[in-house]
């Protein structure tokens, strides 16, 4: 029987014992009761009195002890549960690392492969320039070739009028007018494009004024026959010299020869 059990006993035994005691000389509030008995029944609730300490104190103890294990557990529960984060957090740092570390090598070979592609583009730009820097020099050329072309044909009939003239006067005739006088070819220059080309224009060069002069019909087939004729010598002639590597002379040759390299 436990503490609590045996001190309800004691209890119960004490108030059957007073409730049965005979009243002392009519009183209501007293009563004869024996003086042994009583104090058998207050020894036996002092005892349970400690019994029921003990048991509060064993009570108390286990409790404790049962907290302290709970404690425990949950202290371990949270450790465990703290290791466990940072493992976690630890694998998440690691393939965080990972990933970045992929990523960086596909942004380097995306710079490599971009650079190459740049570096190919840069080259092929270069070679593009080279090949239009190429053309402008050889368009250059050819104006410039326009150019002394009006220019020789200019010293062609310049020539032609001097080498007449000296023959006439070496026959003692009157010198006439040079049917190439009157063969002025009309030239339009574009000044702005010269000017973009980095063409200097001479003097004399920048407007020429087209004069047309009144011929009869059969001066002006004369002329153009003379021209055809001219014209036709000149190509022949510059194809040669280009044969056989000899740069042109663009000045007037020596009395007697024309400027084709032909006597007179």
């Amino acid at each position: 029987m436990g503490a609590q059990d045996r001190t309800e006993k004691v209890l119960r035994d004490i108030h059957v014992l007073f409730s049965k005691a005979e009243p002392f000389e009519g009183s209501k509030q007293r009563v004869v009761v024996d003086k042994n008995e009583v104090m058998e029944l207050l020894k036996e609730l002092n005892g349970c009195m400690y019994d029921m300490m003990e048991e509060y104190e064993l009570t108390k103890r286990s409790r404790d002890k049962a907290d302290r294990e709970a404690q425990k557990k949950r202290d371990d529960m949270a450790f465990e549960a703290s290791r466990n984060a940072e493992d976690i957090y630890a694998a998440s740092i690691m393939y965080t690392d990972n990933a970045l570390a992929r990523i960086g090598d596909i942004m380097k070979k995306a710079t490599e492969e971009v650079e190459d592609i740049f570096h190919e583009t840069e080259e092929s730009l270069k070679k593009e320039r080279q090949e239009i820097k190429s053309n402008q020099l050889d368009l250059k050329g050819q104006l410039q070739e326009l150019i002394d072309t009006q220019k020789y044909l200019r010293l062609i009939e310049e020539e032609n009028r001097r080498i007449a003239s000296e023959k006439k006067k070496d026959e003692g005739e009157v010198e006439e007018p040079s049917p190439y006088a009157a063969i002025k070819p009309e030239i339009h220059i574009n000044k702005e494009y010269f000017a973009q080309a980095g063409i200097p224009l001479e003097d004399g060069e920048d407007s020429q004024e087209t004069e047309e002069d009144s011929r009869s019909e059969t001066d002006l087939k004369r002329s153009a026959e003379l021209s055809r004729e001219l014209d036709e010598d000149y190509f022949q002639w510059k194809e040669q010299q280009e044969g056989s590597g000899e740069e042109p002379d663009h000045r007037g040759r020596g009395k007697g020869f024309s400027l084709f390299g032909k006597k007179w």
